[in-house]
C-alpha cells in the first residue's frame, strides 16, 4: 500500500475486507481480529490507526513480533504478509490476511467473524479443521514474476528425469500441483513454498528472509571459523551450493571387500543431504531465524529454527511416526525426489551411516531449536569390512541389525544397554538378539543379567 491509500483508507473507514486497529491493540485482540477476517474473505489489518480514524506513530512494533504472535496466537494457522507504510504522521503497518481454507478459532470460545463493522461469532454452519500450514500460504503482495525462471527450468528438469507426467503440463498446472502458486482475487499468486523453491533472490528477502542458509568452516573444535558463506537462494540451489562446499574438504577412504570397491566418505554424500533436507521440511518458517551448518573435520552440524513435536524426543526419534510441519514444502519436494514422502529420512541416514562405521546421528534438541550432529570417528576398515562380508553371506541388513552391530563394534553389552540403543523394549529386543544369535552374526557370554553379547567372527 502506498501512503495515499492509507488516508483514502482513513476517509472510507473500515470496510468487509479491512479493519483498523490501534497500534496498542492487545495481542489476544490482534489475532481475534486477524481470524475474524481470515474467516471471511481475508483483507488488511491497518495497525496503527486510533479510535478517531487517526494515524498512531506504530514504527515500535516489528514484523516479525507481528508474524510471530498471530501465528502463535491462531495455533499455526495465520501467517500474513507484513508490509510497513510510512506517513507524514508516523508509521502504518499493513498486515495482508489471505482467506482461510479452515475456520481459524484462536483461544477459548466460538471462532470470530469479521462482519465489516465488529466481530461476531462465526455464523452456524462452519466446522472448525486443523489449521494449514504456514508454507502453504499464498503471498498476495508478490507475483509471478518473483520466481526465477533458470529455477522454474530447474524443476521442470527434475520432474522430466524423473517420469513425471507433471513435466508436459503448462507451467501453471504445474505450478499449482506443486503447491507453488495460490489464486487470490482472481490473481495467481506464489506461496511461501513456490517462493522457497523458484524465488528470485530479492523476492526471498522481502518476503522470506528466513530462507537464508549460513555455512560455516571450522579447522578444528574451535568456535572461529576459517570460512563462512550466507546463502539465500532457492532450497535446489542452495543445496547444490552446500554440497560444492561440503565436498571441497570431505575426503574419502577406499576399502576393497571382495569384488567390491567400497568408498566411506568422512560425510556421507547421501547422509548429509538428508539431514539438510530433513532441516528445510521440519524447520519453522515463522521463526526469522536462519539453518546453520558448521562443519568441523570431526562432525557436521545442522541447525534449524523449530522443536521437536510433542511427543518426540532425542531417544525415540527412530521410533517415532513422522511429523512433518510443512506438509505442502514436503509434498513439493517428495514430488521432486528430493525427499521420501514417507518420512524415511531418518531411516535412511541411520542406516548409511551404521554401515560405514560411523556413529548414529546425535539429535539435540531445546524448545525452539534442533540440531543434527553427524559425527567423523575415523576410518574402521576392519568393522566396515565385516559389515559387508556378513551383508554377503546373510543379505541386507535391517536396520535393527545395523544398530546392534554399530554398538557392538565398541565391546560386549548387555541386554538392557541394547534395548536403549535400539529404542525398543526388552522383549522386543531380545527376540532381535536371538535371531541374530541364530543367524551367527553374534555371541552371548554368561547367563541373565550379566549376560552380554560380541560381535562374531565370521566364518573364513
Amino acid at each position: 500500500m502506498t501512503e495515499a491509500e492509507v488516508y483514502q483508507a482513513l476517509l472510507e473507514g473500515p470496510n468487509a475486507r479491512r479493519v483498523h486497529l490501534s497500534a496498542h491493540v492487545a495481542p489476544e485482540s490482534l489475532a481475534r481480529y486477524a481470524a475474524g477476517l481470515a474467516n471471511r474473505e481475508g483483507g488488511v489489518i491497518l495497525l496503527g490507526v486510533g479510535s478517531a480514524g487517526r494515524i498512531e506513530d506504530a514504527s515500535a512494533l516489528e514484523p516479525l513480533q507481528l508474524t510471530h504472535v498471530l501465528h502463535e496466537l491462531t495455533g499455526g494457522a495465520l501467517l500474513p504478509h507484513v508490509e510497513r507504510i510510512e506517513t507524514a504522521e508516523g508509521t502504518v503497518w499493513a498486515l495482508h490476511v489471505p482467506k482461510a481454507p479452515h475456520v481459524v478459532a484462536p483461544g477459548p470460545g466460538p471462532a470470530p467473524y469479521w462482519d465489516g463493522a465488529r466481530l461476531t461469532p462465526l455464523p452456524a454452519g462452519d466446522d472448525a479443521a486443523p489449521p494449514p500450514d504456514p508454507t502453504a500460504r499464498p503471498l498476495p503482495a508478490a507475483g509471478l514474476d518473483d520466481l526465477d525462471p533458470a529455477e522454474l527450468t530447474r524443476l521442470q528438469a527434475r520432474l522430466t528425469d524423473r517420469g513425471s507426467p507433471l513435466a508436459e503440463t503448462s507451467e501453471l498446472e504445474r505450478l499449482r500441483a506443486l503447491g507453488m502458486v495460490r489464486e487470490v482475487e482472481g490473481r495467481w499468486r506464489p506461496t511461501v513454498t513456490g517462493l522457497l523453491l523458484a524465488g528470485r533472490p530479492e523476492a526471498l528477502a522481502r518476503f522470506v528472509p528466513q530462507a537464508e542458509v549460513s555455512y560455516y568452516r571450522h579447522e578444528g573444535d574451535d568456535v572461529d571459523y576459517a570460512l563462512r558463506e550466507d546463502l539465500l537462494r532457492p532450497l535446489p540451489a542452495a543445496l547444490e551450493r552446500l554440497h560444492e562446499l561440503i565436498q571441497a574438504t570431505n575426503r574419502f577412504h577406499p576399502l576393497t571387500v571382495g569384488l567390491f570397491r567400497v568408498e566411506v566418505w568422512d560425510f556421507d554424500v547421501e547422509v548429509y543431504r538428508e539431514g539438510l533436507l530433513n532441516a528445510f521440511v521440519h524447520r519453522d518458517w515463522t521463526a526469522p531465524d536462519a539453518v546453520q551448518v558448521h562443519h568441523h573435520p570431526d562432525r557436521l552440524e545442522i541447525a534449524n529454527p523449530g522443536g521437536l513435536p510433542p511427543g518426540m524426543t532425542p531417544e525415540n526419534i527412530l521410533r517415532h511416526p513422522p511429523h512433518r510441519r510443512n506438509p505442502t514444502l514436503a509434498a513439493a519436494l517428495a514430488r521432486l525426489g528430493y525427499v521420501e514422502r514417507a518420512g524415511l529420512g531418518v531411516d535412511k541416514m541411520y542406516r548409511l551411516m551404521l554401515r560405514y562405521g560411523k556413529e548414529p546421528p546425535e539429535y539435540r534438541a531445546w524448545p525452539h531449536a534442533v540440531t543434527l550432529v553427524l559425527h567423523n570417528p575415523g576410518f574402521d576398515a576392519e568393522f566396515v569390512r565385516w559389515v559387508s562380508e556378513a551383508q554377503n553371506r546373510q543379505g541386507a541388513f535391517t536396520l535393527d541389525y545395523l544398530i546392534v552391530t554399530a554398538a557392538l563394534r565398541r565391546g560386549p553389552r548387555t541386554t538392557a544397554e541394547l534395548a536403549r540403543a535400539l529404542a525398543l523394549e526388552p522383549e522386543p529386543t531380545r527376540k532381535l538378539l536371538r535371531r541374530m544369535e541364530a543367524a551367527g552374526l553374534i555371541l552371548a557370554e554368561g547367563q541373565g543379567r550379566a549376560r552380554r553379547w560380541r560381535l562374531a567372527p565370521l566364518p573364513r
